[in-house]
Order: C-alpha cells, then sequence, then structure tokens
C-alpha cells in the first residue's frame, strides 16, 4: 500500500474533526449567544498561590464581543468569580494597581468596570471612585502581538485608554 493511500484516511478524520469543531462552537455561539471555550489572562502574585485573572469568552460569530468574568484564584480553587463589563470591539483593557500587600484596584476603561479586590478578606466590590493616588501600577489584562494576557509593567508602561 502506498504512502499516500495510508495518509489519507488519518488526513480526513483531521479535517472531519476540525469541521464538528466548527459547526459545535457556531452552534453554541447561535444557540447559547457564548462561546464554548475561554482565554484566561493571568496575574500571579509573586511568593504565592494567587492569581488574579481575566477571562474572556466570545459572545458573538463575528464581531470582536466577549464577556468578561473576574477571578480570585487561591491554587486551584476559585475564590470569587464576577462578571464584569462586557468588551464590545475587544479592546478594552483592565489595569492592576497595587493598594496594599492585600488590596488592588482594578480598572477598566469603561467607568462602571472599576473594582477593589481584598485579598485577605476575599471581597471583590465596585469602586464608586477612582483609583488611589497611592496605587501602584503592576500592568494590565490585555491583548497585543502575543494574545490575550497579562502584561507587567516591566514589559509596557501605562497605556491610555482605548475608548
Amino acid at each position: 500500500m502506498s504512502p499516500a493511500k495510508l495518509l489519507l484516511p488519518f488526513v480526513l478524520s483531521i479535517l472531519l474533526i476540525v469541521s464538528l469543531d466548527i459547526v459545535y462552537e457556531s452552534f453554541h455561539l447561535i444557540v447559547l449567544g457564548k462561546s464554548s471555550y475561554s482565554t484566561e489572562a493571568i496575574y500571579k502574585i509573586p511568593n504565592t498561590s494567587v492569581e488574579i485573572v481575566l477571562e474572556r469568552r466570545a459572545i458573538h460569530l463575528f464581531l470582536a464581543e466577549y464577556e468578561r468574568i473576574l477571578l480570585l484564584r487561591i491554587g486551584k480553587k476559585e475564590i470569587i468569580r464576577r462578571e464584569v463589563a462586557a468588551d464590545s470591539g475587544g479592546n478594552s483593557r483592565m489595569n492592576i494597581y497595587l493598594i496594599s500587600p492585600s488590596e488592588y484596584f482594578l480598572s477598566g476603561d469603561i467607568s462602571h468596570d472599576k473594582f477593589y479586590l481584598d485579598i485577605q478578606k476575599r471581597d471583590l466590590s465596585e469602586a464608586n471612585k477612582e483609583k488611589p493616588r497611592e496605587a501602584k501600577f503592576l500592568g494590565s489584562f490585555d491583548r497585543d502581538e502575543k494574545g490575550w494576557r497579562f502584561i507587567s509593567v516591566l514589559e509596557r508602561d501605562e497605556q491610555k485608554s482605548k475608548l
């Protein structure tokens, strides 16, 4: 049997699997209104097992529209899960600022996308004020040429709002 005849069933099965996945994902978006896949940008607090995560999930079949979920994880356990402002256009970054060793200010580009996170109290609450003056910029959840991820202040300075 020739190598081409041996390779053909393998290639066809891969194409079938990819096609089924595309159909399933399209069906999921159309019926449920959001993707079955999500991507995470993770800020790992140094010398701990604590992670602040911004998860993004597509909610439109063709447009760059995303549902966003803010998570606090300790080890592999989710402590806090909260839906934050949707990202319409795929351009909405969220900055992380350190207020104290256990307190963080998270600020998205829209006014109602600002939060205080107290890791010690395990509390995430909406912030009704601007960032505290003493807050130190750590980085941002954003997209760049490497994809959706946490971009540290060591890699890129604080950016102005995209909106």
